[in-house]
């Protein structure tokens, strides 16, 4: 039995090298992978609930929003005006909170997906709201920013699972071009925002590029299968 360093896959085989990375394998340690094949247990493996608790509180507190929400604003304004913001709130929340209690995607890749679904609402709000440019101006990159640090947090720390999280991080720099243009077109005197988002950014993609791009290109012509 033979385990890959970079992936920490073992291979059972002939192989001297890794079918995922290519790396040179080297012996197990752990004699007990080859006498038994297949772990043992106890008891029957319980599934997972389809639907499960905390979700369904989350829709029935969403529901109760958009009920209570709704009524004020018919009883208040004769008509639906503000709530229709709390619904697209409440939709906007599925896409990203929903998301992370039903799905088992990798959390890095559901921040990514927050980020966008977040940065389109807020966008929506200031324009129907008269467009103030509150939403590009800062929110969208201090949004940005938090988000950037979150992964490079997560990628540090779950070193060991480097390939999930280093295509992440290059995906988030090319997301940067969005706060720059933002920069380069606005007038706004708090845009410097943007210019630190797309900064971080340029210097975050400079340091994967130095420090990783050897990985990286691994992890790239893997996927691709190049």
């Amino acid at each position: 039995m033979k385990i890959c360093p970079e992936c920490h896959v073992r291979i059972d085989g002939p192989d001297s090298r890794c079918p995922l990375c290519g790396t040179v394998l080297t012996p197990s340690e752990d004699r007990s992978a080859e006498e038994q094949m297949y772990p043992d247990f106890e008891q029957p493996l319980k599934q997972p609930a389809r639907f499960p608790f905390l979700a369904k509180l989350f829709a029935f507190i969403s529901l109760a929003v958009i009920i209570i929400c709704g009524v004020l604003d018919l009883i208040l304004n004769k008509r639906f005006t503000w709530s229709l913001y709390v619904i697209g709130g409440v939709a906007a929340s599925w896409c990203t909170v929903g998301m992370h209690l039903l799905t088992d995607i990798n959390l890095n890749y559901k921040l990514t997906i927050d980020l966008c679904v977040l940065s389109l609402y807020l966008v929506l709000i200031d324009y129907l709201s008269g467009w103030k440019g509150w939403s590009t101006d800062y929110v969208i990159p201090s949004l940005y920013i938090g988000i950037m640090i979150t992964v490079i947090i997560l990628a540090l720390v779950f070193q060991e699972f480097w390939r999930e999280y280093i295509l992440s991080l290059v995906v988030i720099c090319v997301l940067g071009i969005g706060p720059l243009l933002i920069f380069i077109t606005s007038n706004s005197p708090i845009r410097f925002l943007c210019l630190a988002a797309a900064f971080m950014a340029g210097l975050l993609l400079l340091a994967l590029l130095f420090f990783a791009g050897g990985k990286l290109f691994s992890e790239w012509r893997r996927r691709m299968n190049l």
